[in-house]
């Protein structure tokens, strides 16, 4: 087993199906579908992926060079 980070707040505990050099294929729990994620993104502990989270700033008003 191993854990995932969904929307990059909420921990999820996954199944490793399949590893390749950059790449791990994992089962959600209770899924029959798989995704396939970067090693980096793939975790052996749900303390892990929680010490991951990045802390997501707000925007600060700026909306690009046409002020949408």
């Amino acid at each position: 087993m191993a854990w995932i980070l969904e929307s990059n707040r909420i921990p999820t505990e996954v199944e490793v199906l399949k590893e390749t050099r950059d790449f791990i294929t994992v089962r959600l729990k209770g899924s029959e579908g798989a995704i396939r994620l970067r090693r980096s993104r793939v975790f052996k502990t749900k303390e892990e992926a929680l010490k991951s989270i990045k802390d997501i700033k707000p925007s600060s008003g700026h909306h690009g060079p046409f002020g949408h």
